[in-house]
């Protein structure tokens, strides 16, 4: 026992007796050790930092960024109702690589696959089936290929509503749908198409794009200020691919688009198109055109126009110079059919937003209402003196340079320049354009903006057409006199009458029109865009004549309750102009000739017009509306004029507009005839 506890008491060994070599060995161990480690880290850190030519194609990165798409901007109508918006919908997205290879464990899944999808899709199996099997047969071949790249994602079918979805959701749960995936889809939805169609316009992909953006219409023209900004989401994964973490400032959120108030009123809009199908069917016309604008600030307030079938039109017979066959005739005047003179619309039965915009696209020649623009210039000029007498009561003159020219009825006291506007004088107005220059004329149609798109910047605008100074001649100064030989469009005649229906010294200026709700106020989607004005004519000139456009108006009232006694009495006041003239016969391609005989014009069928400005001692608005192409019998009866077909539907549009605009009668109201 001592022993042993003299061996526990004996003193510990010092350091002397401990082997210095020992030591050493295990000090190199480590510092080696600790080497190797930071070389392996080194080695790591380059790996990952700069790898070499080699394994940089056997690279992965780590980290994934998904975009988060911003949502678009809202399209709004004047008073801020949505006229376009977007909301969430469902893709259904096939795997094709994914399809393959289970059919290659199953060959007939393809088939049962296409049957499930077709109790649910709206769309056709025979229109996305075929597609399924050309992506998978590409998969196939591509899969020989050691560089081919396989399709992973096709989409498939419409835009999902959430019933679908779920079905779908239902079936890929129980197995049957294999390979199927089902994304949030945006979708932008239009809340009035039938009436905005054209204008709120399309958003879709565009050739070669990538996401979908604005494509026709406000949607386009609006495109960049609508569409916002994507936001993104970066993420950590690990070797399989599946999400790891979100590191701090790695989620960008996306930026909403800004909303865009449209001049547009829907209110209006469907006043004015509801009129304007009236009108149509009243005149058995074959197509109509309307457009309302605020004169003060150039807002478009409402445009539509409308297509009506009429059965049975014939065929113009167009002669192709390059065929073998002789130049076609057109039978006698009394012999001729009613032609079809409106071009066709197909896309308009497809989708509204389609459809040719004709109150941009489609050119007319005015007639009568362009007759108070030259008028008023030889007033500006003081070339046409109120106290001058004319003697122009003949039926019929020849101008100086042997041109005939008639008026439709003879007037008692038709002895003066206001009766020239009153009663539409065609020769009233030779007179008065033969007063002036060439180039005092041809410079007012310009600055009137005929010629040039308005600039408002929807597609397919027309420029119209305006004889050039090299050709213009003294039957061209007659002819623009009468409204002959020029072409607009409904759009840049409602702005050149705006002329005027302006105020104090802005009357004779010519305001910029605009689809953009005016203002420089807070109000959503208010862009805060200046309004320009450009002087035409003396202030004093344009405001003198609404005098003789006030009868006109008048005049036309009493036509219309001869027509149609049951309509209210007016309670607004209006100045205005009727027009009338024949269709000009345009081939339809390049290439083709009229047929023969030198007629420029389909002698039976006419564009009816009428233009106001309302109310007339403070217009708010200005209205035209264009019927085209009128019934035969209108025409037979002689009751095919402007005054008696579209002045009618404008003066139902004045007095449905005004008072949704608050603004106050100025009529008297008259008692009811059965009082």
């Amino acid at each position: 026992m001592s022993s042993e506890r003299d061996a526990l008491m004996s003193p510990v060994l010092n350091r002397a007796a401990i082997d210095p070599r020992g030591t050493l060995v295990a000090w190199l161990l480590r510092i080696g050790m600790l080497l190797a480690l930071t070389i392996v880290i080194a080695r790591v850190v380059q790996l990952q930092v700069a790898p070499g030519e080699q394994l940089s194609g056997f690279v992965e990165s780590r980290t994934s960024r998904q975009a988060l798409g911003a949502t678009r901007g809202d399209l709004l109508d004047r008073r801020g109702r949505t006229l376009a918006t977007t909301r969430m919908g469902y893709q259904l997205i096939v795997d094709p690589e994914g399809l393959r290879k289970a059919m290659q464990r199953d060959p007939t899944l393809f088939d049962r696959v296409v049957v499930q999808l077709g109790t649910v899709l709206a769309t056709s199996p025979d229109e996305f089936a075929p597609r399924m099997i050309r992506a998978i047969v590409g998969n196939e071949q591509a899969s020989a290929s050691a560089d081919a790249t396989v399709s992973r994602y096709l989409r498939i079918g419409e835009v999902l509503n959430q019933e679908q979805a779920k079905k779908l959701r239902e079936l890929k749960a129980d197995g049957k749908l294999p390979a199927i995936t089902i994304e949030h889809e945006p979708v932008r939805e239009q809340t009035s198409a039938d009436l905005l169609g054209p204008i709120v316009g399309k958003v879709a992909f565009a050739p070669k794009a990538t996401e979908k953006s604005g494509v026709l219409g406000a949607e386009k023209l609006f495109d960049d200020r609508l569409r916002g900004e994507d936001g993104s989401l970066t993420y950590v994964r690990d070797a399989n691919g599946r999400p790891l973490w979100i590191e701090r400032g790695a989620w960008i959120d996306a930026n909403k688009g800004k909303d865009v108030r449209l001049s547009i009123d829907l209110e209006i809009q469907r006043i004015v198109r509801e009129h304007l199908i009236w009108g149509m069917e009243q005149a058995d016309a074959a197509g109509g055109r309307a457009i309302v604008i605020n004169p003060h600030t150039g807002e478009i307030l409402a445009m539509t126009d409308h297509l009506r079938h009429i059965p049975d039109l014939a065929p113009v017979p167009w002669w192709d110079p390059e065929s073998d066959t002789p130049r076609t005739r057109l039978p006698p005047l009394d012999e001729q059919p009613r032609y079809k003179v409106l071009r066709d619309d197909p896309n308009r039965e497809i989708e509204p937003t389609l459809a040719h915009n004709r109150v941009l696209e489609d050119v007319y020649e005015p007639g009568s209402t362009f007759k108070p623009f030259a008028w008023t210039l030889a007033k500006t000029r003081g070339l046409l003196p109120d106290d001058e007498v004319l003697d122009i009561k003949q039926k019929a003159i020849f101008t100086d340079y042997g041109r005939r020219i008639q008026d439709v009825y003879t007037h008692d006291d038709l002895n003066n320049w206001d009766a020239v506007i009153r009663y539409s004088s065609n020769i009233g107005m030779y007179h008065a354009t033969s007063r002036l220059s060439f180039e005092d004329l041809r410079g007012m149609v310009k600055a009137l903006g005929f010629g040039s798109p308005t600039g408002i910047g929807l597609g397919g605008e027309a420029s119209g057409i305006v004889t050039s100074a090299k050709n213009w001649s003294n039957y061209t100064q007659t002819s623009i006199g009468m409204g002959y030989e020029i072409s607009v469009t409904p759009i840049q005649m409602a702005r050149a009458f705006s002329v005027f229906a302006r105020h104090g010294e802005l009357a004779g200026t010519l305001p910029e029109i605009r689809l953009t709700a005016a203002g420089d106020d807070d109000r959503r989607g208010i862009l805060g865009d200046e309004t320009i004005v450009k002087r035409v004519f003396s202030a004093e000139a344009a405001q003198r004549t609404t005098k003789p456009m006030r009868i006109v108006a008048q005049n036309m009232d009493k036509v219309m309750r001869r027509q149609y006694p049951d309509l209210p009495e007016p309670r607004y006041s209006m100045f205005g102009k009727s027009g009338t003239s024949l269709i000009a016969m345009v081939p339809p391609e390049p290439g083709l000739l009229p047929p023969g005989g030198g007629r420029a014009y389909f002698e039976k069928q006419h564009h009816s017009s009428f233009i106001v400005a309302a109310p007339a001692e403070d217009p708010q608005i200005v209205v035209l509306v264009v019927l085209d192409d009128i019934g035969p019998e209108r025409v037979r009866v002689r009751h095919h004029y402007g005054s008696w077909v579209a002045g009618p539907v404008v003066r139902r549009i004045v007095e449905d507009t005004l008072p949704y605009l608050n603004v106050a009668p100025d009529l008297e109201e008259k008692p009811n005839k059965a009082e």
